[in-house]
């Protein structure tokens, strides 16, 4: 299979393939999953996932002027707070009202491979969870979740991450009712080791905030004891459990597969989120017939069993992804990365 890199280019450290001519349709996308073929339409952009760069023929990837992920977890952020404050701590649910958030699995995916794949040196990834008292309600879950990864950040514990949401299946009991709770918790990917002790303390400090608030039914003396914030490990072995290490590379898809891929739940709330870094990940580079036919990729995907409907076809790949698109979606990420604001030298 030819290097994805060895295409013309008008600036080698941003632009790394070039723009298509207009008459030129990109019709084939490849992903760290497989191929999809599209049989009708064209993709518009060179490279996909990224809300936050923009490709153009003469000037590469460039960064937007604005963050609109970040803007709208503010935005939900503070309506969540005002819509407590004006029912007294009490959510009114209105099902004809209220928006409705559900987990992009297919991206959360890609993003959390993808960020694996282009870290350089030794890799890292650890999944944490984070749960509640019993019948905590979700907008007071989701404030102390927010206020707890606003602590961390600002002690520099935490750097890059991708956070989803997860409701309880009814199998955990109130303590005091002994009835089956819904109660929301959180799973988050993070790629640093950090304090657990601490993680648990300052999850702590929202917990009696809350309490005091009267927005929890939870005893102080209850919330000493809180150690609700644990990171996976081996069931076995009972080691934290490195996620990104190619021999956990099955424990890894088995986690997604669990956690994310059956994840059906609606949520009044931004489902998950992510990182700067993360949401400036492309996950996708795009290509025309022509490179789809001539590039060799073809020969790495599987025929049997694709995924087809009127509009495209899906072939997985017969193993792993080639090693040329692995390298490439690396190293377009990484330039990626240094066009943050913060992770320029």
């Amino acid at each position: 299979m030819s290097n994805f890199s060895n295409k013309p280019m008008y600036k080698i450290n941003t632009q790394i393939l070039r723009v298509p001519n207009h008459y030129e349709d990109m019709t084939a996308q490849a992903t760290l999953s497989g191929i999809t073929v599209l049989k009708n339409g064209k993709f518009k952009q060179r490279h996909g996932g990224s809300k936050l760069l923009i490709q153009k023929p003469r000037e590469g990837l460039i960064l937007r002027s604005k963050d609109e992920d970040e803007r709208k977890r503010l935005l939900d952020l503070k309506q969540l707070k005002k819509r407590k404050k004006q029912n007294n701590g009490t959510t009114v649910q209105n099902s004809q009202n209220t928006r409705h958030y559900s987990i992009n699995k297919k991206e959360v995916s890609h993003r959390i491979k993808n960020y694996v794949n282009q870290m350089s040196g030794e890799k890292k990834l650890y999944f944490w969870t984070i749960t509640f008292p019993p019948n905590t309600s979700d907008d007071t879950a989701f404030i102390c979740f927010n206020k707890w990864l606003t602590r961390l950040r600002k002690e520099k514990m935490l750097n890059s991450y991708l956070w989803i949401t997860e409701r309880q299946d009814g199998k955990r009991l109130n303590d005091d009712t002994k009835t089956p709770t819904n109660t929301i918790h959180f799973h988050i990917a993070i790629h640093q080791r950090i304090c657990v002790k601490k993680a648990n303390r300052f999850m702590r400090a929202c917990l009696f905030t809350c309490i005091d608030n009267k927005e929890i039914v939870y005893s102080r003396e209850a919330a000493k004891n809180y150690n609700g914030v644990d990171i996976a490990k081996d069931r076995k072995t009972k080691r934290v459990i490195n996620f990104a290490k190619q021999k956990k590379a099955k424990s890894l898809t088995n986690y997604l597969t669990k956690y994310i891929s059956k994840n059906n739940g609606k949520f009044t709330h931004l489902a998950w989120h992510s990182s700067r870094d993360y949401s400036n990940l492309i996950i996708a580079v795009r290509l025309t017939e022509s490179e789809y036919l001539t590039c060799g990729i073809k020969n790495y995907i599987s025929e049997a069993k694709p995924i087809e409907n009127e509009w495209f076809t899906f072939f997985r790949w017969k193993g792993e992804p080639p090693k040329d698109l692995l390298k490439y979606l690396a190293h377009i990420n990484q330039v990626a990365m240094s066009l943050l604001p913060n992770n320029k030298n």
